[in-house]
């Protein structure tokens, strides 16, 4: 896949992470039994994570790097922010929690690609 289709394919997935997290929650027992949320939430932000990586060439991953970082500690606290207003939805730090452990995930698995390169 190429930067461009990289680049799309971040923004669709941004917009569908911010269109499901504004969806009233439904209770589901076996949601909350096998705690699949939490894996959700490390899936998603793993995926976005990954996307944003690949919109950039090898030369530029030391850069953006630092750049998610930064994004890894803003856009899941953002995210939860904005649920609290919504039905059936509250503020989780265990999700936040959740959320950075995906980019975190992707961060090391650049890191490490960037050092055998």
């Amino acid at each position: 896949m190429n930067k461009k289709k990289f680049k799309i394919a971040f923004c669709v997935w941004t917009v569908i992470i911010f269109t499901l997290t504004s969806i009233p929650k439904l209770h589901s027992p076996l949601h909350d039994s096998l705690n699949v949320d939490k894996l959700a939430h490390f899936i998603v932000y793993l995926i976005f994570a990954y996307l944003f990586m690949r919109m950039y060439d090898k030369s530029q991953y030391n850069k953006k790097l630092k750049f998610i970082t930064i994004l890894a500690f803003i856009i899941p606290v953002f995210d939860e922010l904005h649920q609290i207003p919504i039905p059936g939805r509250s503020f989780s730090y265990y999700d936040i929690l959740a959320d950075f452990l995906g980019f975190l995930t992707v961060m090391i698995y650049f890191r490490i690609k960037l050092k055998r390169s």
